[in-house]
């Protein structure tokens, strides 16, 4: 099924119209050999001077910026009322490496944490991996977002991105367009409110599956990962840790050994509220017009 794009102006943002999208089956990758395949390391946090490769962006409304350490061999995020995110540059082919393999872990969940509203879009954990789509077709909200970020880093963002998220409501079958990322960000939430605390998680997903899946084209380059926690937007958590490590890019040939693991439900996307609520205000719009047109005609009429 193809994708019909319908970008909204928000505030800040736009969305997209309602879109269902089946993710690629794991038994259409290439079978793997007896032996267990391996994995290309995209990150080392065993070397200090790794903490320069990893990019800050601050979020306005935060109160304090985010903290990037590296602790026990995994990379640290410490959000004090802060959102923010760290980002480090890839050149990763999805068609070569489609699997992603990373683990993480959060000092608290919030219990309220959606995508769905813009007042409960705080995550003790994100990870978004950014595509090289390219901005030839984005929109106003879209292009004042890349000014920002180029102006405040000095370079291009991604044009898309998945971002996973940990501590959420929705579940993991849910593809949700991010409130503010006019159509090319999508939130996919892979661990619930009700996970224990401070335990490692390790997650694995086919990021080629995942973007033809929300976006209905074949996966371009990943530019550049990031990594995040914000809780400016929470007040019963005003310091929130999350933390982060090896993360591992995997080619086709390896799905068969972390087959349990990609056997997730199929994604089906969605717009955020603010979308049907646009839509319902421009048709209670458009009948009060044609009531007035029609009250007009007959008054004319007389």
């Amino acid at each position: 099924m193809r994708p019909v794009a319908c970008l909204v102006l928000m505030l800040l943002a736009g969305c997209t119209t309602t879109q269902n999208r089946h993710a690629v089956s794991v038994s259409a990758l290439d079978a793997a050999p007896a032996a267990p395949v391996a994995g290309r390391v995209l990150a080392d946090f065993e070397d200090p001077a790794q903490l320069e490769s990893w990019h800050k962006y601050v979020v306005e409304g935060s109160v304090h910026d985010p903290e990037l350490a590296l602790v026990d061999g995994a990379l640290q995020i410490t959000a004090d009322r802060s959102a923010g995110l760290f980002w480090h540059k890839l050149d990763l082919k999805p068609a070569a490496e489609p699997i992603l393999r990373w683990r993480w872990r959060a000092s608290h969940t919030f219990g309220t944490s959606t995508p769905l509203s813009p007042e409960f879009d705080n995550f003790p954990a994100r990870v978004l991996v950014g595509f090289d789509y390219g901005w030839q077709d984005a929109g106003p909200a879209a292009n004042a977002f890349r000014k920002k970020v180029q102006q405040y880093a000095g370079v291009d963002p991604p044009a898309r991105a998945i971002c996973y998220t940990l501590g959420g409501k929705l579940p993991a079958s849910q593809a949700v367009d991010a409130a503010f990322g006019e159509g090319r960000i999508v939130v996919i939430n892979l661990r619930s409110d009700s996970l224990p605390t401070g335990d490692w998680l390790q997650e694995t997903r086919n990021i080629a599956a995942d973007y033809r899946a929300v976006f209905g084209q074949p996966a371009p380059t990943v530019a550049a990962i990031a990594v995040g926690s914000d809780n400016h937007r929470q007040k019963a958590f005003p310091h929130v840790q999350a933390w982060f490590d090896d993360f591992t890019a995997f080619p086709a040939s390896a799905a068969t050994q972390f087959q349990a693991e990609l056997a997730a439900p199929e994604l089906q996307r969605q717009p955020p509220p603010l979308v049907w609520w646009i839509i319902g205000l421009c048709m209670a719009l458009a009948g009060a017009t044609g009531a007035w047109w029609l009250w007009r005609t007959r008054v004319s009429a007389r």
